[in-house]
């Protein structure tokens, strides 16, 4: 006889057993005999119709007894399940750390006892000695994951390769000033900033001679900025990401940052000279830069920004930048007139989108000039590109070095950047009154 699985098997049986039925009914019923008296072919018929239907008798009562065992089983799982469900919802006395040493210690305990049990003829597996204890002893069934021994190794975390990066504000200087690349240590620059004298006479006065005008010598040098972070070769071997790939370019960022605090507020010792780093005044000669007041100790008034921008002579209009804090920008839009509206509004550009402006000329954010307060040089105003140049000498460089700090790999940077005014009137500074 077929095996029977399923339900499905036991109603095949069936049908099976009705077509044999079907088959020989017409043949045989009309005949009147007795079984005994038909032929072999007929009772032959009889008798395979006879067992298809013990067949499918014996394949449904097998189905029925199976769909019984299978509902008790699942009864059986959903109170286990209840069970460890209740187990798992009971609160432990006392702290994560402490309560992880005592289930340590209630572990040891057990394992010891099942070592050293006497089981007689009968073995007894440990998954089974743990369920009788835990029944005794609810707390060996409980696991959570704030402790990695009882739950907490299980909860992987998932890494989704992606570091997010906080974000630095800074200056764009290097998108203002002139930038040139440098084959030596220092360029030098010839400012012409004197005139020669000239006057007035008739036919047949006397001339006397007139001053000739003088040059001047401004030296940029490149000074050098470096890093040197440390990352073990294990850490770069088993790494999800590229750590070195990674660190250059956190270090190419710092760098970028540094030199652009430079370009602003720099002092020129050891580093690039900033903008706002130069004596105050209107001599050339000097290097000194014109310091306009804002009359106002605690905001920036209108008649401050007037006299900034209008301070600065008319050549350098056409390509003057304002320059200034983020937070800066916030003062000048809250500028309002006597009838408490903006002064001040964004230009709109389809090209460029919103672009913020002050009085005709487009406005930069720089992150590294000062905020309004008292004596503060909360802006400037002018053409860059003619009065800061910047020098690069040889780019970033980097080596690698996994010999100095074993077992460390040192990634030594090293960048040469310079910075300075060469042309004193081409930019003016706005100076908060104090």
């Amino acid at each position: 006889m077929t095996e029977v699985k399923t339900a499905a098997d036991a109603v095949t049986a069936a049908e099976n057993a009705i077509k044999a039925f079907e088959a020989i009914k017409s043949d045989v019923l009309p005949l009147g005999k007795k079984f005994e008296e038909l032929d072999a072919s007929t009772q032959a018929s009889f008798k395979r119709m006879e067992k298809s239907v013990a067949d499918g008798m014996e394949a449904a009562q097998k189905a029925e007894a199976k769909a019984i065992a299978l509902e008790e089983g699942r009864k059986a799982q959903q109170k286990e399940i209840d069970q460890l469900v209740t187990a798992l919802n009971r609160v432990s006395p006392g702290s994560g750390e402490d309560q992880t040493k005592n289930l340590r210690k209630k572990a040891n305990k057990l394992f010891n006892e099942f070592a050293r049990m006497d089981t007689g003829n009968t073995s007894m597996y440990f998954g089974e000695f743990m369920k009788q204890a835990a029944e005794k002893d609810v707390e060996i069934k409980a696991m959570s994951v704030d402790s990695d021994p009882n739950g907490g190794f299980l909860t992987m975390p998932e890494f989704a390769g992606i570091i997010q990066t906080k974000v630095f504000e800074s200056s764009p200087m290097r998108q203002l000033a002139n930038v040139t690349t440098i084959g030596s240590d220092t360029l030098e620059i010839v400012p012409d900033i004197d005139e020669s004298e000239a006057s007035w006479t008739t036919e047949r006065a006397s001339r006397t001679a007139t001053t000739t005008p003088t040059l001047g010598l401004i030296n940029i040098n490149a000074h050098e900025m470096y890093a040197n972070p440390q990352v073990t070769q294990k850490m770069l071997d088993d790494s999800v990401i590229d750590i070195e790939a990674w660190i250059q370019k956190k270090v190419a960022d710092k760098f970028a940052r540094k030199e652009a605090t430079a370009f602003v507020t720099g002092s020129g010792v050891g580093q690039p000279k900033g903008i706002m780093s130069y004596t105050a005044g209107t001599t050339l000669s000097s290097g000194q830069v014109e310091q306009v007041n804002s009359a106002n100790a605690t905001s920036i008034v209108w008649d401050g920004l007037v006299n900034t921008q209008n301070a600065l002579k008319e050549p350098y209009q056409a390509n003057a930048t304002w320059l200034y804090h983020r937070a800066t920008n916030a003062v000048m839009m809250l500028i309002k007139d006597g009838e408490n509206r903006p002064i001040f509004n964004m230009n709109y550009d389809r090209n460029a989108g919103l672009a913020p402006s002050l009085l005709g000329a487009p406005v930069r954010f720089a992150a590294d000039i000062a905020t309004v307060s008292s004596s503060a040089l909360a802006a400037a105003y002018g053409d860059f590109r003619q009065a800061y140049q910047i020098v690069d000498r040889m780019g970033t460089r980097i080596l690698r070095d996994p010999y100095t700090n074993k077992p460390f790999i040192g990634f030594y940077t090293t960048r040469r950047v310079g910075g300075g005014l060469v042309n004193f009137e081409a930019m003016k500074i706005l100076k908060i009154s104090a």
